[in-house]
C-alpha cells in the first residue's frame, strides 16, 4: 500500500521552504557569516596554535571544531524551523565549542598558572597594558614592578648607578619566575663574593655571581622597597612586598635578611601562603584501596584527642605544609587550636598563631609552657630548638591535648631518637607519644615528556616491586614534534614539574612505647615492618610504580650518604 502523499508534506515542505527563504534573503547569509567568521578566526589563529604549543591532541581538537561547525551549519540550512530560532542555536553551538576548549585547556596541568586564559576584563586590561608598557620601555630592559609599604617603587634613571642595581634584581626575579622557582637566595660564598641561587622543585640552581659591593647594593635596594631598616645588617628582618611583570597582577614575596660574620644573606620567597595551601589528600600520602593506608593511619591519629605526634623532615621538605594541613583538619571554631612559630608562612583561619621573637628576652620554652598551660586542645610547635622545649611538650595532657612537634630529621627513627635525647628521659618521652610522620619531597615527572619503559624481572625484584608491573617511567625533557626532537615546553627540558611528598606514617602503641623507652631502635624498626607500614623508600617506590616520579629521584632523595650515617649517632636510628 503506497503512503499518502499528503503525509510527506510536513517533512519536506518546511525544509525546502526554510532553505528557499534563507537563499532569498540577502541579510540572512550575512548573519550566518557574522557568527562563523569570528569562530573560524579564533579556531585557526588562536586555538590551533595553542594546541600545538601545549602538545594537546591537535588533530582530535580540529576534528571536533569541524564537527561543531557542521552541526551549526546544518541547524541553519536544514532544520525546519524559523531562521530566528535556528540562527541563535547555531551561534550557541559555536560558542559552546569554543568554551569547551577554553575550559579543558585551562584545567590542564600542562598549562602553567601564568599562561592560564581569563575572561576577567581587569586582568585582560592589565595584560594589554603590560604589552604596551613592554614596548614603550623595551629600551630600558625593565620588566618587573615592585610594590612595598610605600607603594610602587619608582624606576631609577637609566644613566644612574641605581638603574644597574635595579636591573640586576629585575633579571634575577624574572629568571626565578621563568624557571618556576619559589625562592631566590643571595648569600656570601667562600671566596668573599656573593652567589644568587634559585630553589626550583627542591633543587638549588646557581643563578649568578656578584662582588660584595654589587650584592650589598642589591640587598639594600630591596630592603628599602620593603620598608626595612637598611642600616641594620645584623638582625633578622622580614617584610612582604608584591612583585610581578609590568602591568600584570602582582604576587606576594616574603623578603628576609639576616647578618652573619660572613656577610648579609637575603631570601626572596614567592607566594609564601600558596606554598602551604595543600590539603592532606594532596600531599602524597598513599590511600590504597585494600588494607590500611597511610591516609587511614593519619585519620586514626586525628581521631585520637591527645598525645604527641612528631613531624619530621629535613629543611625545605614540607614540614610546615604538613603541619598546617593537619591543623586545618581540626575545627578551630569549636576547639582551642594554637601554634608557636618563628616564621609563620600563612594565616590559619580560627587558629591563634603565637609568633616567637628570637631577639626578645623570652625563652622559646617559656612561651611554649605558657601556651600549654592555657589548656588548648591542639598545639602546633614549628620547632624544638632546645631541650627545655622538648621537656615542655611531654608535660601536655596526653588525654586531651594534641601536640604536633616538628623536628628536623631524615626519617622516622632518627626523629624519635632526637626527640628522646632532647627530653633526656626515654620513659617520659615515650609516655605521651602517639605517632610519627616523616617525609621528603621528590620531584614529579613531567607528564608531557616522561618516557615509559618495561622493567626487567631483575629490576623489579631488586626494587621490591610487584612482578606484574608492566611499565615504569623515566625523565626525558624532550618531545617529538613532526619527527623532530625538541625541548619540552612544559618543564623547559628539566624532565620534572612540581613536587610530591613521600611519607612514612607510624602509630606508637604500647609495644612501640616500650621499645622507645628502652631505646631499642632495631626492635622498633621491626615492629613497623611487621605492621606493613612503609618506609620512606617503600613509599617512594609506590610513587615510581604509579608514574609520579623516577627511580633515580627516589635514590637521590632517600639514599643516606655515608656522612649522614656517620653523624647520626645511631646506626639503627639512621636506617
Amino acid at each position: 500500500m503506497s503512503p499518502d502523499p499528503v503525509s510527506t508534506v510536513p517533512l519536506t515542505v518546511p525544509v525546502a521552504l526554510a532553505a528557499a527563504d534563507f537563499l532569498m534573503s540577502w541579510y540572512k547569509p550575512l548573519l550566518v557569516v557574522a557568527i562563523f567568521a569570528p569562530w573560524a578566526w579564533v579556531v585557526s589563529s588562536i586555538y590551533d596554535k595553542d594546541a600545538a604549543r601545549w602538545y594537546f591532541k591537535r588533530e582530535a581538537w580540529n576534528l571536533g571544531h569541524v564537527f561543531a561547525a557542521l552541526v551549526a551549519l546544518a541547524s541553519v540550512l536544514v532544520a525546519p524551523l524559523s531562521f530566528w530560532i535556528v540562527w541563535p542555536v547555531a551561534a550557541a553551538i559555536l560558542f559552546i565549542d569554543l568554551a569547551i576548549y577554553f575550559s579543558v585547556r585551562n584545567a590542564s596541568d600542562k598549562v602553567g598558572a601564568s599562561a592560564k586564559w581569563t575572561l576577567n576584563l581587569a586582568k585582560m586590561a592589565q595584560a594589554s597594558a603590560a604589552k604596551k608598557a613592554g614596548k614603550q620601555r623595551k629600551d630600558r630592559n625593565i620588566t618587573m614592578d615592585f610594590n612595598g609599604p610605600g607603594g610602587k617603587a619608582p624606576l631609577p634613571d637609566k644613566d644612574t648607578p641605581e638603574y644597574d642595581v635595579r636591573l640586576a634584581i629585575d633579571e634575577l626575579l624574572a629568571g626565578l619566575i621563568d624557571a618556576r622557582g619559589v625562592q631566590l637566595d643571595i648569600a656570601p660564598s667562600k671566596d668573599g663574593n656573593y652567589l644568587a641561587v634559585y630553589l626550583v622543585d627542591g633543587i638549588r640552581q646557581q643563578a649568578g655571581a656578584f662582588n660584595q659591593q654589587q650584592a650589598i647594593a642589591m640587598i639594600d635596594m630591596v630592603k628599602g622597597i620593603a620598608g626595612l631598616d637598611v642600616k641594620d645588617r645584623r638582625r633578622k628582618l622580614t617584610a612582604d612586598i608584591n612583585v610581578g611583570t609590568v602591568g600584570s597582577t602582582n604576587t606576594k614575596a616574603r623578603v628576609t635578611t639576616l647578618g652573619s660574620s660572613a656577610g648579609v644573606h637575603m631570601s626572596f620567597l614567592l607566594d609564601p601562603e600558596g606554598q602551604v595551601q595543600r590539603t592532606l589528600d594532596e600531599l602524597g600520602l598513599h590511600d590504597e584501596p585494600a588494607g590500611k593506608s597511610q591516609m587511614d593511619t593519619v585519620q586514626t591519629l586525628l581521631d585520637d584527642a591527645g598525645g604527641v605526634v612528631i613531624l619530621a623532615a629535613p629543611p625545605d621538605h614540607g614540614r610546615t605544609q604538613t603541619m598546617y594541613a593537619l591543623l586545618r583538619k581540626h575545627d578551630a571554631y569549636i576547639q582551642n587550636v594554637q601554634t608557636l612559630e618563628i616564621n609563620p608562612q600563612a594565616a590559619l583561619e580560627g587558629v591563634r598563631q603565637n609568633v616567637f621573637d628570637p631577639s626578645g628576652d623570652a625563652e622559646y620554652s617559656t612561651s611554649l609552657r605558657s601556651i600549654i598551660r592555657r589548656d588548648p586542645q591542639v598545639v602546633g610547635v614549628a620547632e624544638l630548638p632546645d631541650d627545655d622545649s622538648a621537656k615542655e611538650v611531654t608535660k601536655a595532657d596526653k588525654e586531651r591535648t594534641r601536640v604536633y612537634a616538628s623536628v628536623r630529621a631524615e626519617s622516622a627513627l632518627p626523629a624519635i631518637d632526637a626527640y628522646v635525647k632532647q627530653v633526656g628521659d626515654p620513659k617520659a618521652a615515650s609516655k605521651n607519644l602517639k605517632g610519627v610522620i616523616a617525609q621528603r619531597l621528590v620531584r614529579r615527572l613531567c607528564t608531557n615528556c616522561r618516557t615509559a619503559f618495561p622493567p626487567t624481572p631483575e629490576m623489579l625484584k631488586k626494587l621490591g616491586l610487584p612482578a606484574d608491573t608492566q611499565q615504569l617511567y623515566r625523565k626525558s625533557g624532550r618531545v617529538m614534534v613532526k619527527d623532530k626532537e625538541e625541548t619540552c615546553p612544559v618543564c623547559n627540558g628539566a624532565g620534572f614539574f612540581g613536587q610530591v611528598g613521600i611519607f612514612e606514617v607510624h602509630l606508637i602503641d604500647d609495644e612501640a612505647r616500650d621499645a622507645i623507652a628502652a631505646r631499642d631502635w632495631s626492635r622498633l624498626k621491626s615492629l613497623f615492618r611487621q605492621r606493613g607500614e612503609d618506609s620512606l623508600q617503600q613509599a617512594g617506590l609506590r610513587h615510581v610504580r604509579e608514574g609520579n616520579t623516577a627511580i633515580e629521584e627516589i635514590a637521590r632523595v632517600v639514599s643516606p650518604s655515608k656522612s649522614k650515617q656517620a653523624k647520626s649517632g645511631s646506626g639503627d636510628a639512621a636506617a
